[in-house]
């Protein structure tokens, strides 16, 4: 049976001893799976702790190409987070990026080494940061880049940015836009590398401002794209 490495995306218990656990892995994309025995039974081989959100695990599986649903035999930690489910703002960050995640896996649903990449190698980055309140933000813009609508910037001197085209404009469009200081900030998100991200000063309510133009501009872009219902609660949390 093959192994591959794998981030959890999303599981729920199903029955009285399973759970069904959606993955990315490395070799063969998003992917479903039961486990069985998870749940009523101190000798299972599973942990619960293998499938919290955007945990990175290795997997022993058996997939038909066709079925709903595979199968997981054995599972192990591939790293071990010092942070991310431990910090109630990291945990918080995770869950609403999983739920982002979910929606994005759906449609794109093949193997994209670079995507992966990008996953494991942001994820670890901020796992050992002390702190990023714009993390969330910088990686949805970077996210957009992997599944084909990266915001274009025209010219730097373009007051619009138009969330249905994807890209700025001199011409205020009809539909939803960005401007004004928002949009300064935007372009500024767009040009900071992740290390740098503590450098920017911003305030809570703009924070909130950009990542709601964000979550408009990927239900614009994705027909299967659904506002995370952890949202409200995340939002809270950054007050």
């Amino acid at each position: 049976m093959p192994n591959s490495r794998a981030f959890v995306i999303r599981s729920i218990k199903n029955g009285e001893t399973s759970l069904i656990t959606s993955c990315y892995l490395e070799d063969i994309g998003f992917k479903t799976f039961i486990v069985k025995g998870v749940y009523g039974s101190k000798k299972s081989k599973f942990s619960k702790a293998h499938f919290f959100p955007l945990n990175i695990i290795n997997l022993n599986y058996s997939y038909t190409e066709g079925r709903n649903l595979g199968f997981i035999k054995e599972v192990k930690s591939e790293r071990l987070y010092n942070s991310l489910h431990s910090d109630i703002q990291k945990t918080s960050i995770i869950i609403f990026l999983s739920e982002i995640l979910n929606s994005v896996f759906k449609e794109e649903t093949l193997v994209n080494k670079d995507l992966f990449d990008f996953i494991l190698n942001t994820l670890s980055w901020y796992d050992h940061e002390e702190s990023c309140n714009n993390f969330h933000i910088k990686f949805l813009l970077e996210l957009s880049k992997f599944i084909g609508f990266y915001p274009n910037i025209n010219n730097v001197k373009d007051s619009f940015f138009d969330l249905e085209l994807g890209s700025t404009t001199a011409i205020k469009p009809i539909g939803i836009n960005i401007s004004g200081s928002d949009l300064k900030l935007f372009k500024e998100f767009l040009g900071t590398k992740f290390e740098d991200l503590k450098s920017m000063s911003l305030n809570n309510e703009s924070r909130v401002r950009i990542l709601n133009y964000i979550i408009d501009y990927y239900s614009l872009h994705l027909q299967m794209f659904k506002t995370p219902k952890s949202i409200n609660v995340f939002n809270e949390i950054f007050k």
